[in-house]
């Protein structure tokens, strides 16, 4: 396994620092500003947040009585909103390779700390100040946020998982462990928390007594267990106990309705296939999806759509929906995403027509697990396929909205409902005094169309500030040959 070696990073923390726009331990007033407030449903113009030793320690309308001492930063009527949180970034983990040993290919995930570097920045800049960071070697994952903390990287903070806990199909080297060979679940999920994860990750070959055995495992570390599965259902693995179940594509066969199950079963493909021939045959109104849904809701599992690492898939055959962002991405991703890594590998003309078909579906089901009282949150699944880093919050955003759900609870599930999932929204993902001074701040207004996030004028992480342009400047610069012209 590739480790990440916090050397190499501190070596490199000169071409890593950005100028703060704010000085530590100063008292600043932002005024002139509009305050989103997504809990309170509300817009309030004219607005000022006072912030100081990276607290936010006062708002009110107008300008506060007492200036003295602070420096006054006029925002000219911008919009104001707590910084975003991005469920589902895989911060630190790189591009995906294979290789052949001994007549068998075995996968190869490596962990690059340049490519760690310019996700960080990059999110940065488009307000993304908190993230949970699903999969990870944790001595990579405690130098990320040590730099960040140290302030030698700037970048959201994060909430870690270890490695992937699987029964591997092929050998791996990177973030995964296997089940049997690498211990038990309770021996695996043991040294994780030992190591300081902050949940436990299930994967999809696990069979349902491993998936039992994990959550039981990661509930007695008093860890909150995710899951990404396919073939143990939701419904079954909400009653297990599971916290967080990731993506949605919950595409057990269980979930078929009974007369159709045994034909998707006998004609379904392996891998990505499932994406789509799954919903062609589910039925949201039978009984199996029903319970699903009452179930998940009952139980309040937390679900975190990332329709964003799907829609590039579904059209895939379309570069300019699947490529749009590349030029926000690290180039060594994109040529990993283009020539290997990508999940429609060996769709046809006709699965892309069928997957294209199936799309509105999709959204259907999200808005149905919305009407279902089943929290959401945004989350990205940044580092799969045509997924950049901050501009594809946004983007999963706005297939929220195209969904039907409304753009003030996209809004919350996009702050103050990630920080709940987190546990961390007694300190962050509002903007109210005592809370810490993350905020974004956009030149439009983010409810009018989502697109408008991109608009980011200034971004505050812990009360520093950031200008999002010098921020994305400097990552695109980090990974251009010397006299190329900027991609942005």
């Amino acid at each position: 396994m590739r480790r990440f070696v916090p050397a190499v990073l501190l070596a490199c923390s000169s071409l890593y620092a950005s100028p703060a726009l704010a000085s530590e331990g100063e008292r600043v007033i932002y005024h002139t500003v509009a305050i989103v407030d997504p809990e309170a449903e509300n817009v309030t113009p004219d607005s000022y947040i006072v912030v100081e030793n990276g607290k936010i320690t006062a708002t009110g309308q107008g300008l506060p009585a007492d200036t003295t001492d602070a420096k006054l930063v006029d925002r000219g009527g911008e919009f104001a909103m707590p910084g975003l949180i991005d469920m589902h970034a895989h911060v630190t983990w790189g591009p995906v390779g294979v290789e052949m040993r001994e007549g068998a290919p075995a996968m190869i995930i490596h962990e690059r700390p340049d490519i760690t570097a310019f996700r960080a920045r990059m999110l940065l800049s488009f307000g993304v100040t908190t993230i949970r960071n699903p999969a990870g070697d944790m001595a990579h994952n405690r130098s990320y946020s040590n730099m960040v903390a140290s302030g030698d990287l700037e970048g959201p903070e994060a909430f870690h998982a270890a490695e992937v806990i699987n029964i591997l199909p092929i050998e791996t080297d990177g973030p995964m462990v296997d089940v049997g060979k690498d211990g038990t679940m309770e021996e695996i999920v043991a040294r994780q928390a030992g190591e300081g994860a902050d949940f436990i990750k299930l994967y999809e070959q696990l069979p349902e007594e491993e998936v039992a055995k994990g959550i039981e495992a990661a509930h007695a570390h008093d860890l909150p267990a995710i899951a990404h599965l396919s073939d143990v259902s939701w419904t079954r693995t909400a009653q297990l106990g599971v916290d967080s179940l990731l993506h949605l594509m919950p595409i057990s066969p269980d979930l078929i309705p009974a007369d159709r199950r045994e034909a998707y079963l006998a004609s379904r493909r392996p891998g990505s296939f499932a994406f789509f021939e799954w919903y062609e045959q589910a039925d949201f109104d039978s009984p199996e999806m029903q319970q699903m849904l009452e179930t998940l809701a009952e139980r309040q599992v937390h679900v975190d759509p990332t329709l964003i690492a799907f829609y590039p898939a579904f059209f895939g055959n379309t570069p300019e929906i699947a490529e749009r962002d590349i030029g926000l991405a690290h180039p060594d991703m994109v040529t990993n995403w283009r020539t290997l890594f990508r999940f429609d590998l060996g769709w046809q003309p006709a699965d892309y027509a069928r997957a294209q078909a199936v799309w509105p579906r999709v959204l259907e089901l999200t808005k149905r697990v919305y009407d279902a009282g089943i929290p959401m949150t945004i989350g990205t699944d940044l580092a799969n396929p045509f997924v950049a880093p901050g501009i594809s919050v946004s983007r999963e955003m706005e297939l929220f909205a195209q969904a039907g759900i409304p753009s003030w609870a996209v809004l919350r599930m996009a702050t103050i409902e990630g920080a709940m999932q987190l546990g961390i929204d007694d300190r962050t993902g509002r903007i109210a005094p005592g809370y810490e001074a993350d905020i974004l701040f956009t030149g439009s207004n983010p409810l009018e169309d989502f697109a408008n996030l991109a608009d980011a004028s200034l971004v505050l992480s812990d009360g520093v500030a950031h200008d999002p342009k010098v921020l994305r400047d400097r990552a695109l610069e980090a990974v251009q040959p010397a006299g190329s012209a900027s991609t942005e």
